[in-house]
């Protein structure tokens, strides 16, 4: 039993203090390697020189892109876009989405249901395809644009018409509808949550 104890003792001495922590905290580790805690050098003769903070250390976007997903992914996974995500896939655009960078301008599914009923029903029953796969493709805009690139003006969508942006007291009005939520981050792209489905110019 001594001769087990002086073992765990040498090895506790190898261990990192922050691997040590973490065994302590599972209750993982016997009272005596507490005391081997206490009994260890300060933190000042461990890192002489100022530990740089880890906070404050900046995260590679590559590690960010693998956390978030894609925007398809993070279209699925989002609460608010349930009736977005089967339409999107009803009509063959979710793929779509997985490649190349783009910008949308999401509406809610809120939103989704003030459309009539009968729209609705055609698009999930995959009926009139080109015209709601225009439809989305006017929410869809080519390159990544924060909310802060936003400025009034137009831009160009990938439907091919334009959308006029309007900007007012750090609002922002996208053609008929307001972003109630923006910068959603995504590895492609980024997603502006709006209030109302946009209409296509006649």
């Amino acid at each position: 039993m001594m001769n087990s104890l002086r073992k765990a003792k040498n090895s506790i001495k190898r261990v990192g203090l922050l691997s040590l922590f973490s065994l302590l905290t599972l209750g993982l580790v016997a009272p005596v390697v507490a005391a081997e805690v206490e009994s260890s050098p300060p933190l000042e003769t461990i890192c002489p020189q100022p530990c740089q903070d880890v906070t404050q250390q900046s995260i590679s976007p590559k590690v960010i892109q693998s956390v978030v997903g894609d925007l398809a992914t993070v279209i699925l996974a989002d609460e608010r876009f349930k009736i977005l995500g089967m339409v999107l896939q009803s009509i063959g655009l979710l793929d779509a989405l997985k490649q190349g960078d783009f910008t949308i301008f999401a509406p809610t599914d809120e939103a989704l249901a003030k459309l009539p009923q009968q729209i609705l029903d055609a698009i999930l029953k995959s009926r009139n395809l080109n015209r709601f796969t225009e439809l989305l493709e006017y929410h869809v805009v080519p390159g990544k644009v924060m909310s802060t690139d936003l400025k009034s003006g137009t831009l160009k969508t990938l439907e091919g018409d334009s959308l006029t942006i309007k900007t007012n007291h750090h609002q922002i009005q996208v053609g008929n509808a307001t972003v109630i939520d923006g910068d959603i981050p995504a590895s492609n792209g980024v997603i502006h949550v709006i209030d109302q489905v946009l209409i296509l110019p006649q």
